[in-house]
């Protein structure tokens, strides 16, 4: 716990804070942590699954061998993007940001895809919530990474929707949604989808 204190100090030298996260993570895992976090995605209240996919994010973020640590976890690729189903919003916008780090790994990406990921983000683009639309964008932004997850995204209808986050108030929607349209704009009917909903004005 005195590690996890020391990374909060605000005016610490970044490589310093980073080097802090790190070593935290790594006791984390080495005391079965993540596995424990994992575990309480199961947990039928949805605060403590929101809050468990929450504390899974610099765990991935920061572990020296993510991909790897992910996958040792059986079931639990299947577990994450079955949360997606879920009707709470907090859940949402944490499992898409979970994902998110989740998909920088390429062979991760292509387990989660198999479990389809994509039309289950998909059926999220229709929200205004905007903490949802934030961590949704960069997820599906991250998973068009992987073979014809971008087509797919526009025959599952995500990309309007997307268009109209751009609209929103909050600069990081506005920041996330450009990187997803950024990169569903490499398949030309997306392109064409994007431009008939007004992108460019």
């Amino acid at each position: 716990m005195h590690c996890g204190v020391m990374v909060l100090i605000p005016n610490a030298r970044l490589g310093l804070k980073e080097f802090k996260i790190c070593h935290t993570v790594r006791i984390i895992d080495r005391l079965d942590g993540v596995r424990l976090l994992w575990s309480l995605l199961k947990n039928p209240h949805p605060d403590v699954k929101a809050s468990a996919a929450w504390a899974l994010c610099p765990c991935i973020e920061n572990a020296k061998d993510a991909g790897e640590m992910v996958r040792s976890f059986v079931g639990g690729l299947e577990l994450v993007v079955n949360l997606l189903k879920s009707d709470n919003e907090e859940v949402l916008a944490s499992v898409c940001a979970a994902i998110t780090n989740i998909a920088k790994d390429q062979e991760n990406l292509a387990v989660i895809t198999d479990h389809g990921v994509v039309p289950l983000l998909s059926k999220l683009a229709n929200t205004n919530n905007d903490k949802l639309r934030r961590h949704l964008a960069e997820a599906i932004s991250r998973c068009c990474m992987w073979g014809r997850n971008r087509v797919a995204f526009g025959e599952h209808k995500a990309v309007a929707p997307l268009v109209r986050y751009l609209k929103s108030n909050d600069t990081n929607v506005h920041r996330a949604t450009a990187q997803a349209l950024y990169q569903l704009s490499e398949d030309a009917d997306n392109c064409i989808t994007i431009h008939e909903n007004g992108a460019v004005k």
